[in-house]
């Protein structure tokens, strides 16, 4: 009796000694190997654990025992959407870990160089989930907008040129809301010359895209600032070619323009500054520090006029009379037409 108890007991324990081993392995064992040196498993938001495990399983010797750790740690319960990076080696207890707490990798977003509010919504729509159309309807919605005291024209202002870090899984109002903490950190330091120039940090900012559009040399750009704040003040239009052609791809995205024409600066837009006087009522592109900035530290001067400088490429002549303006203006026409 004594020996068939033994023999028992001695069974359960070997028996328990064995799954414990068994479990010890499905939790700690590697299970991730990868061919690659970075990997980065993307969750949608709403995602099915069959979504997740058909993402994950290419990079998994074991999938079952992924699975068998996930349920004992109640991780289908709380899947969290996200972009992660996956670690070679790592076992299911790392990686169910990991991705239960959500430590998302986040995306490096370089915003550069972007004039329209579409161009805009499909930088971010291909970097982050949310999709481009629920951006440009965000950036056109007046009541949305109404919110963070912006409107549709003036809603591209509050972005910078800048890299900035964002999760995957951002929605367009998140981000959106991002980048007006951003801006307000970018204007923080500069209220003084904010206050002393008069404008507002709006006007500035379309002030600096027409300078920006104008010229791409940045020790030109407080000169042409400081012109066209002289036309503000005595009440000249800005005459800008560039706003002129963001008033007719604005509607016509398709439309290539080389060189403005006499007909194309009669074309009706509150961005035409060949029609109306004063500031356009929104940025024409997204300018970067250094037009804002040459727009607040603008040169003073008594120029009003500019034109195409034929002996220093990329520059231009300025003049403060229509007489100056004439003489650099026949001068650049002469070398057009030799070339």
């Amino acid at each position: 009796m004594k020996k068939k108890v033994f023999l028992i007991v001695t069974a359960i324990l070997l028996l328990s000694a064995f799954l414990s081993y068994e479990y010890y392995q499905k939790i700690f064992d590697v299970n991730v190997e990868l061919e690659q040196d970075e990997v980065f498993l993307y969750i949608p938001t709403g995602a099915s654990p069959d979504q997740l495990l058909d993402s994950l399983s290419p990079f998994l010797k074991d999938t079952a025992s992924f699975i068998w750790v996930a349920q004992r740690k109640s991780y289908w319960y709380r899947i969290r959407p996200g972009r992660y990076k996956i670690e070679n080696k790592w076992s299911n207890n790392q990686l169910v870990n990991h991705l239960r707490a959500g430590k998302q990798a986040a995306i490096s977003v370089i915003l550069n160089n972007i004039k329209y509010k579409r161009d805009l919504a499909e930088f971010f729509g291909a970097q982050l989930e949310a999709p481009a159309d629920s951006f440009l309807a965000l950036f056109n919605s007046e009541e949305a907008l109404a919110d963070y005291d912006l409107s549709p024209r003036t809603v591209l202002g509050i972005f910078r040129p800048n890299t900035y870090q964002l999760y995957w899984n951002t929605s367009a109002q998140a981000t959106l809301e991002r980048m007006i903490k951003e801006n307000e950190k970018f204007w923080a330091s500069r209220e003084a010359a904010l206050k002393r120039l008069g404008l507002s940090e709006q006007e500035v900012v379309s002030l600096a895209s027409i300078v920006e559009a104008e010229t791409a040399k940045a020790d030109e750009m407080p000169t042409v600032a400081g012109l066209y704040l002289n036309r503000i003040k005595r009440g000249i239009k800005l005459q800008s070619d560039p706003t002129v052609i963001y008033a007719i791809q604005q509607e016509f995205p398709d439309r290539v323009i080389r060189r403005v024409l006499f007909r194309d600066l009669e074309y009706d837009s509150p961005y035409n500054t060949y029609l109306y006087k004063g500031l356009p009522p929104g940025p024409i592109r997204i300018p970067n520090a250094q037009a804002i900035d040459a727009v607040l530290n603008a040169e003073q001067h008594r120029y009003i006029f500019m034109c195409a400088n034929p002996e220093k490429p990329g520059y231009h002549s300025f003049a403060s009379s229509l007489r100056e303006h004439n003489i650099n203006r026949d001068k650049y026409i002469r070398w057009v037409k030799t070339q």
